[in-house]
């Protein structure tokens, strides 16, 4: 090798270092909503499960008084008018009525009236506490100081201690109270044909809750507790959605609080599901489905569902090149194709890209993930199973039974697992 060969060579090898270094620090191009959309899309297409139509969605938020709090709506809804059946769905801790739009968004695409019901005081309870900015200039060869690592744990303790306080039977039996009057209300607007409301066939609800909703809409459906708790009345579900339920191990014996739930639901929670007020584990969640009577309990366990992905934010900024061909791996099980493979990136509502929502940061093992290695797949099989069930429970439809009980698992692969008993 002569000297300009060399010399040609150090220049290739420094511009290589040069770029990777760059990449490092600078962050991959963050996704178009279309993007997004499309790796979703890419995921279900290779056998998951999707609605026979897709249908354009408008959406109404509005804050009603109750018993002197406000109780902030939200109404998701196909456009088309119809006669579409209710998804009742109650968010997270710290989030407004217009979170889980991942879910909800899909649901009413899938042709789904969506009710979502959050009290102010709930939705702002994570306001106060520290928020974790990174200094823009820290790495390893910076002089300006990065304290994120403080901030985490008084957040961290911060979280802990205001979810005790909002977790109790006490604050449950009040945030009951407030759905049963939110869904009065409802059913008098759609009986009166007034809005997006006229939509709603309330004879057929599903109730779904994510996280402190999810706690609540355990409740409703028969979770029996030490205090009695209000009467649902005629609000009766006939099925139930719960992202991330909360097992509270702290109330003792699990074996018998939940012989009472006679409904169909779906339990969805993941390998990294720890919430960050400390309520409950990734291995305590099951617990819900374990001890429930059998008849329609399904059980969907992802394998890198975080506690912040089953919130159902839109999905984080950047994605890894190398995660797109492990997604691209992990969904390539079935020649399945037919009529799963509907396109869910349309419509008035896509996917955005933004920042964790409304102060829901996951905990710092979770960040690079989101960042870096958001797995759409997750994302996919959250949307497949869910709709699944939907239609399966209230539309009686004999596609989605077949899929879900002999179809999912194969398409799963090693993405997730569902049982069923």
């Amino acid at each position: 090798m002569n000297k300009t060969t060399s010399y040609l060579s150090a220049i290739s090898y420094s511009l290589i270092i040069t770029s990777l270094m760059t990449a490092c620090f600078m962050g991959s191009t963050p996704l178009t909503p279309d993007q997004q959309s499309a790796k979703i899309n890419e995921a279900i297409n290779k056998g998951g499960y999707a609605a026979v139509l897709n249908y354009d969605i408008d959406s109404n938020t509005e804050t009603w008084q109750h018993d002197g709090q406000d109780i902030q709506i939200t109404m998701l809804s196909p456009v088309v008018p119809g006669h579409y059946p209710l998804i009742v769905y109650l968010p997270g801790l710290g989030e407004s009525s217009d979170a889980g739009k991942l879910w909800r968004e899909s649901w009413a695409k899938a042709g789904y009236s969506v009710f979502s019901i959050q009290p102010v005081n709930i939705g702002e309870a994570l306001k106060g506490t520290p928020k974790v900015v990174p200094a823009k200039t820290s790495s390893w060869f910076s002089k300006e100081y990065d304290n994120s690592s403080a901030l985490k744990d008084v957040r961290n303790s911060d979280l802990r201690y205001v979810g005790h306080q909002y977790f109790t039977q006490e604050q449950l039996s009040k945030r009951i109270n407030h759905v049963l009057w939110a869904y009065s209300q409802l059913k008098k607007r759609a009986l009166s044909r007034i809005g997006l409301f006229a939509w709603s066939d309330i004879s057929q609800v599903i109730i779904a809750g994510y996280d402190i909703g999810a706690q609540t809409t355990a409740a409703i459906i028969g979770e029996t507790y030490d205090i009695p708790l209000p009467s649902a009345a005629d609000f009766r579900p006939i099925g139930a959605i719960l992202l991330s339920p909360t097992v509270n191990m702290a109330l003792g014996d699990i074996t018998t609080r939940y012989q009472n739930i006679a409904i169909p639901f779906l339990a969805i929670t993941g390998a990294e599901d720890d919430d960050p007020s400390a309520i409950s584990t990734p291995f305590a969640r099951t617990a819900i489905w374990e001890y429930a009577p059998p008849g329609n309990k399904y059980l969907l366990a992802l394998k890198k569902g975080s506690h912040h992905l089953l919130s159902g934010s839109h999905i984080i900024q950047n994605q890894d090149p190398k995660t797109t061909q492990e997604l691209s791996e992990e969904t390539e099980s079935t020649e399945t194709k037919s009529r799963f493979s509907n396109n869910y990136g349309s419509g008035s509502s896509g996917f955005h890209g933004g920042n964790l929502a409304n102060g829901m940061s996951p905990k710092a093992k979770d960040v690079s993930k989101l960042k870096g290695n958001q797995d759409y797949t997750q994302v996919a099989v959250v949307y497949s199973v869910s709709i699944a069930f939907l239609d399966h429970i209230c539309k009686k439809d004999n596609v989605a039974h077949t899929w879900l009980s002999d179809k999912a698992n194969q398409w799963l692969n090693k993405s997730a697992t569902l049982k069923i008993k």
